[in-house]
């Protein structure tokens, strides 16, 4: 495997801890006080299925956003381990890395916080204003701009979802598990307990 296109939470970064928390931490200040690990399983499926979970209203939600957007507020999101070592040894090799991320443009300061952003060629996120995964558009425009293999080419993701956006692209799949209770069923042709499970697929 040459190309690999890279989901965000859940994949690059372990971000979920970050966001379930202060979601939970904000609509307990509204009032509405919800079980944690059903607010942890709800928002690794969707983030639209939490704000309906949540009956949150879209100024609710625009500030929510606003608070989890802020990288230093505790919890603190962080690259799983072993990024770095993956990302650096696929250029090593020869490969590229690119980022497919429904995020705006927060999932770029993550990268550039962490030192991460010089392993990546090219970035997709909510800005460019593609159709949502299952939709494989995203993935074809990266394919043309940069004139990947398809055959050559891999997404990997943490959900369903990005799943599917690859095989509707074309694609080489691989899902990321790791943390993820809903991530047991899925039409990956690979899966990856974490970054060390990665390595041992791709980079043997």
């Amino acid at each position: 495997m040459k190309n690999f296109i890279w989901d965000f939470d859940g994949t690059l970064f372990d971000t979920y801890t970050h966001t379930v928390t202060l979601l939970h931490r904000y609509m307990a200040e509204q009032g509405r006080r919800y079980d944690y690990g059903a607010l942890y399983a709800v928002c690794r499926e969707h983030m639209g299925k939490a704000r309906a979970f949540c009956g949150a209203d879209e100024a609710e939600w625009a500030e929510f956003f606003r608070r989890e957007a802020e990288l230093d507020t505790p919890p603190l999101a962080r690259p799983y381990e072993g990024t770095e070592t993956v990302l650096s040894e696929i250029l090593a090799r020869g490969g590229s890395n690119f980022l497919y991320t429904h995020r705006d443009d927060v999932s770029i300061k993550y990268l550039i916080k962490f030192d991460l952003y010089k392993y990546f060629a090219g970035f997709v996120t909510r800005e460019n204003g593609f159709p949502q995964k299952p939709a494989p558009d995203a993935i074809l425009y990266l394919l043309a701009q940069f004139r990947l293999d398809p055959a050559e080419t891999i997404m990997i993701g943490d959900r369903e979802i990005d799943i599917l956006s690859g095989k509707n692209a074309g694609i080489h799949t691989c899902l990321f598990t790791d943390g993820n209770p809903g991530a047991a069923a899925s039409e990956a042709e690979y899966t990856a307990g974490n970054m060390a499970d990665l390595q041992a697929l791709f980079l043997k």
